[in-house]
């Protein structure tokens, strides 16, 4: 560890001394063209979506190529007239993260649409101090190494998968639209993406039949927590997230997902909705300076999309809290199956139609690139979900729900372990399994189980003599742990967490007594805080 932070500092240093030098004192610096111009088709103009990312070569080798001549080559937009789109379109609040600003559209239909700026301000990420540093100038300018235009191929890849997606549109928003006025200064003479915007009501929407509502993340994972009627198709959010090393998307945290609910007898079912594909097919590693800082002892999540997924693991880096509670039960032989459907799904034809998508004067800039690299992934994309596979088994977490649970845990040859969870009845009676799964210590170090609320009871029985490290953490509630299993002479690979006193334990010779007074032993983050 202190080698890697001191690694670190050297680089910082010589980042900062580089970017002094060279960055901000104009010698990077390249004239940028026009930032639009009307084209001979009415309604149309030519724009740029960043002509400020326009660098010379030293500037480029410096900092990076990336994507800086897409950013800067005009393309052929329409205008958007915001009387004539879909019946006319109203304007609603305007919002956006710390780096995008958008502006929601409401149609007399109730659909919502958003306009989403394709350029990024990333300076509000930053503590405030340093926004008025060469650090915030510097990550402005790294924003050239997402393709602004990536959002038109995915969608089309996406439908070709069976993975929902919006429909975006590449617009021209003009400084003159009277209905646009309040937001002139953020919005106006500047490329869009507008697509539909999936809000609270999913009946306005074709394409999501069957669906009774749409929530965010926060509040579908509250539900499933609370409830064991409410569960995540986990198959669909494991085809979401290959989809997504597919793409080289890295930053897929739970903010990033909008989920479709749907009834089906006594249970609701979650299915995902990938959301922002602002870091699809993105450059960052190419440059001096973005290549040290994505070194592993720096910042090695900003992905880099090549021929070959080089790094599964960084992958995981923004996602692993949603990952981590939403992909608990595929197995490996179904990580493996969903690879091989995708593989099917995009074809050759596919991948070419998608590409085409893009603006004429963009496709003949990376079009040809691009095409090669999904088609190389593709082949790739059995191994890319195995290893994916093998990062999620490493530590596996098991919730409950704040209702009654059973946790049996048994403990099989040849390093396996079983793991079944059961619904309880108010008065202790087995309800219904809802999770059965076979882990093995080739894959898994630690099965953590968490109880949350209620009177739960868990029970650990076999005998081995290589296993998996099981912690329980009742939670909260009177729980039941009882711990009959045993492996090897000596091995205490069964960790208890919960407050001495109100729960009922039976210790084995394989228990580690981890009992405390202090509450904070029940903790569970069930939102990403």
């Amino acid at each position: 560890m202190g080698k890697k932070i001191l690694l670190f500092i050297l680089a910082g240093v010589l980042v900062v001394g580089l970017v002094k030098i060279f960055f901000f004192s104009g010698i990077t610096q390249k004239t940028p063209p026009p930032s639009f111009r009307k084209a001979a088709e009415p309604g149309f103009v030519w724009a740029s979506a960043g002509a400020q990312y326009a660098r010379g070569r030293l500037g480029e080798f410096l900092l990076g190529q990336h994507y800086r001549d897409v950013w800067t080559t005009p393309v052929k937009a329409p205008v958007l007239n915001l009387a004539q789109l879909n019946g006319g379109m109203r304007v609603g609040k305007l919002g956006g993260g710390q780096q995008t600003t958008s502006l929601s559209l409401i149609a007399p239909n109730g659909q919502t649409w958003v306009i989403r700026s394709l350029d990024k301000d990333p300076v509000n990420i930053l503590p405030p101090f340093w926004r008025r540093t060469i650090f915030a100038d510097l990550l402005h300018d790294q924003i050239s190494a997402s393709h602004p235009y990536a959002a038109l191929v995915v969608g089309k890849l996406a439908d070709a998968a069976g993975i929902f997606h919006t429909n975006p549109q590449v617009v021209f928003v003009p400084a003159a639209d009277a209905r646009l006025q309040p937001y002139k200064a953020r919005l106006g003479n500047k490329l869009f993406l507008l697509e539909e915007k999936y809000g609270d009501s999913a009946q306005v929407w074709p394409q999501l039949k069957g669906a009774s509502e749409l929530v965010d993340s926060r509040v579908m994972l509250d539900r499933r927590f609370q409830n064991q009627k409410h569960r995540i198709d986990e198959k669909a959010f494991a085809r979401c997230r290959l989809f997504d090393l597919y793409i080289g998307d890295w930053d897929r945290h739970e903010g990033q997902w909008t989920w479709a609910a749907y009834p089906a007898d006594s249970t609701v079912l979650y299915k995902p909705i990938p959301k922002d594909r602002d870091q699809a097919f993105s450059l960052y590693q190419d440059g001096l300076v973005p290549w040290l800082l994505t070194r592993d002892f720096a910042l090695p999540k900003f992905g880099h999309f090549d021929y070959q997924v080089a790094d599964v693991s960084s992958y995981t880096v923004n996602a692993s809290f949603i990952d981590e509670r939403a992909l608990t039960e595929v197995t490996l032989p179904e990580f493996k199956a969903l690879a091989q459907q995708l593989q099917v799904q995009l074809s050759d034809s596919v991948i070419e139609t998608s590409v085409k998508l893009l603006p004429t004067s963009v496709y003949m800039l990376t079009g040809a690139e691009l095409m090669n690299k999904l088609k190389s992934r593709r082949e790739n994309l059995v191994q890319v979900a195995t290893e994916y596979y093998r990062v999620l088994a490493s530590h596996v977490i098991i919730p409950g729900t704040d209702q009654r649970e059973k946790f049996e845990i048994k403990r099989l040859p040849n390093g396996r372990v079983l793991v079944k969870v059961y619904g309880l009845t108010d008065a202790g009676a087995i309800r219904d399994l809802y999770y059965s799964r076979i882990f093995t210590n080739r894959e898994t170090i630690e099965i953590t189980l968490h109880g949350l609320a209620g009177a739960d009871i868990f029970e650990v029985r076999g005998k081995a003599e290589q296993s998996i490290k099981i912690n329980i953490v009742g939670g909260l509630g009177e729980d039941t742990i009882a711990d009959y299993g045993q492996v090897g002479p000596g091995k205490k690979l069964t960790v208890v967490f919960d407050t001495r006193d109100g729960n009922d334990i039976t210790w084995g010779p394989g228990t580690e007594n981890k009992t405390t007074n202090e509450l904070s032993v029940h903790h569970f983050d069930r939102e990403g805080l």
